[in-house]
């Protein structure tokens, strides 16, 4: 569920710069990496956060020796 509504806030984030991006006249190639770089950081830092919290799950399900 939590995963769910994470999707819903990067969308609904997206849909409000997209437009805007689509008005503007020219945007620099340096802007374009910046933001490309920054959105895909995001993205790998959410999925560490997954991968920890899994293995963090299943370290804590595990019996006591």
């Amino acid at each position: 569920m939590m995963q769910a509504t994470r999707m819903m806030q990067v969308c609904f984030i997206f849909g409000l710069i997209l437009p805007n991006l689509a008005h503007a006249e020219t945007v620099h190639p340096a802007v374009i990496m910046v933001s490309a770089s920054i959105i895909f950081m995001i993205i790998l830092s959410v999925y560490v956060v997954y991968r920890i919290r899994k293995s963090l799950r299943n370290h804590m399900d595990k019996p006591l020796d």
